[in-house]
């Protein structure tokens, strides 16, 4: 089996197992279907993008990332698996984080990509309200709350050390990976206000 941290597929594969332990379900708040209503769009013609669902309740088509902080990003979902990795570092020294010169070479993207991508990790740190001590340095400095609700805490299932080779890396390290993963699938995407008409 390839490993997420290189095949796309993969990690597409370890998104959906993430987002959607219990089978696809459809993103729109209001429609909410799920199997047999949600199918896997496939055929000989492979006219459309590789995991791609079709709701029949909503009559839309939908991915993994479809109303998360990954939706309409051009990044390869193998990347964003390994930044979730790079992200999570954890310092020896409890203030030192890795550099996002060193994030990108690890990457081997863009420096303008790293800071997207820190900056997606950072909206969606934000957002969170559960214990900070289950992630990386990284985005541990991006939480500025002050009250943790251990409800609201996220945890790891292991989905990620299943999809990987046996003793390859370090337990922390992927718990920590996983943990950032679910944290951006799980918040919702911002939506921009809409303007009122001027009169």
């Amino acid at each position: 089996m390839p490993s997420p941290f290189e095949n796309d597929a993969a990690a597409r594969e370890l998104l959906e197992h993430l987002r959607w332990p219990d089978g696809p379900r459809c993103p729109r708040p209001r429609c909410d279907a799920v199997d047999p209503e949600v199918f896997l769009i496939g055929g000989e013609k492979r006219s459309h993008r590789e995991g791609l669902y079709h709701c029949k309740r909503c009559r839309r088509s939908f991915s993994v990332t479809v109303g998360t902080h990954l939706e309409r990003l051009r990044v390869p979902m193998s990347t964003w698996v390994r930044a979730a990795r790079a992200f999570s570092y954890e310092a020896p020294r409890r203030n030192s984080k890795p550099l996002l010169l060193d994030i990108q070479a690890e990457l081997k993207v863009t420096y303008r990509t790293v800071l997207r991508m820190r900056d997606v990790i950072e909206r969606a740190a934000g957002k969170y309200r559960g214990h900070k001590y289950v992630f990386g340095t990284w985005p541990r400095s991006l939480m500025y709350h002050q009250r943790e609700n251990p409800e609201k805490t996220i945890e790891a299932t292991g989905v990620l050390a299943k999809a990987l080779p046996a003793r390859k890396y370090a337990q922390g390290e992927v718990k920590r990976t996983e943990r950032l993963l679910r944290l951006l699938l799980a918040s919702p995407k911002m939506t921009p206000r809409k303007r009122r008409a001027s009169l």
